[in-house]
This record gives structure tokens, sequence and C-alpha cells, in this order.
């Protein structure tokens, strides 16, 4: 049986909303002008963004000192750069950047000529390794939570058919675990989490996952704590 640890739970209704014609930012943490004292950084996480681009449209983003970012395609492929060679990143993949040196700058882009793209953008406080790396992540394979881990980022997503269940041990008990759901619903240590919530655990050894319904997603990152307080 899984002990009942604290837990916050951030429901997609009450995330924070930034949209002009071209981009859509939805923050579960607080984000540019997006200020709530409920969504304040979890340990380590400090951005997790549900983004969307309009056709042919790009955006550039900071990258700052010993901040890593992890980039997810949900749908269509996402075109980024560090100023060199375009390279593309497709649903089913995930990458990580660190920064080279001070300000450097990635380019986001919708290749498309009609057809919008949604991906997660998500920032973590990092150990200062510079550096970059792409994880596939095969969700051909059903029920089972598949990891991707660069540059000290320990990252997990699964798809999976209602009422099937999988148990994650923490790695470290000095970490926490930060769920995202990308599709469908899931119950996780009792919790009920609908599309696009997102819980935090901490002081927790395991977290018990059960699809709810067919086709369901999740992303899962075990997460420095650092200076955390609830």
């Amino acid at each position: 049986m899984i002990h009942q640890s604290p837990a916050h739970i951030y429901t997609a209704k009450q995330r924070g909303h930034i949209e002009t014609d071209r981009h859509r930012v939805i923050a579960t943490l607080n984000f540019g002008a997006y200020a709530d004292a409920t969504r304040k950084p979890f340990g380590a996480l400090t951005v997790v963004n549900d983004e969307t681009l309009a056709p042919l449209t790009a955006i550039t983003r900071k990258l700052d000192d010993n901040t890593a970012m992890l980039v997810i395609p949900l749908v269509g492929a996402l075109h980024y750069s560090l100023g060199a060679k375009e390279q593309e990143l497709v649903p089913g993949e995930a990458v990580v950047l660190s920064p080279y040196s001070k300000g450097t700058t990635v380019t986001f882009s919708n290749p498309y000529e009609a057809d919008l793209i949604n991906f997660l953008y998500i920032n973590l406080k990092s150990n200062g390794s510079a550096g970059f790396g792409v994880s596939h992540i095969n969700l051909d394979i059903r029920n089972t939570l598949h990891p991707f881990t660069q540059l000290g980022i320990c990252g997990y997503m699964g798809i999976f058919d209602g009422r099937n269940e999988v148990l994650y041990p923490v790695n470290n008990a000095a970490n926490g675990l930060f769920a995202f759901v990308v599709n469908g619903a899931f119950e996780i240590n009792g919790r009920l989490l609908e599309e696009r919530d997102a819980l935090a655990l901490w002081e927790t050894d395991a977290a018990d996952i059960e699809a709810l319904s067919d086709n369901a997603i999740i992303l899962l990152l075990e997460v420095p704590l650092n200076t955390f307080t609830a």
C-alpha cells in the first residue's frame, strides 16, 4: 500500500493563459506575466508550458545559466536551432538543451503552411553542464513508462490502456515526482487527474499510477527538490 504523501494538484483549468494571434502559452507554473502564489517552482522544476504555434511562426527563448530546457512535441514536428543548422523534433522524441554560454538563444518554429503544432516546454535548474541530447520515446509499446534521460534530467512517458497500472519507485529519496497528463485520465496515489492536469508529490517513495481511460498518456519527472518548501 502506498503511503499517502503530501501533494499539490495543478488543475488544467486554472493554468495561466498568454496568447497572441500566432502563439499560445498555457502555463502550469509561473511564467512571464502569469504569477500565482500556488504556482511557484517545484524544486528544480521552474517552467511547465503547454504551447501552440501557428503555421510558419517562430519564437525565441533565452537559456539562463544553470538551466536546462526540455522540449517534447505532442502534435506535429517542431524545428529548433541554437544558431547553427536547424533540427527537427517529432512526436515520440524529446530534446534537452543546456546553455553553452550565458544568454544562449534557441529558436523554435512551426514548419507547416497550414497546421498548428503543440509541444511541452519545460525548464529545470541544472548542474551547469552544457550540451544537448535527443531521446526517443517508444510509445508503440503500451502500458509501461519509457525512460529518457539527458544532462541529468530523469523523465518518463507512457501510453496506457484503461485500467492498466504501473508502480514507479523513486530513485532518490531527496527527490519529488511531477506528473503531467497529456491525454486521458489517471489516478496517482489515490488522486484523480484529468487531461492536462498535473500533480506534484514529495516525501514519497513510489507512485502508483493507474490509467482510467484508453490511450491515456502521461509524463513523469523525478525532480531534485533542493530548497523546495510546501
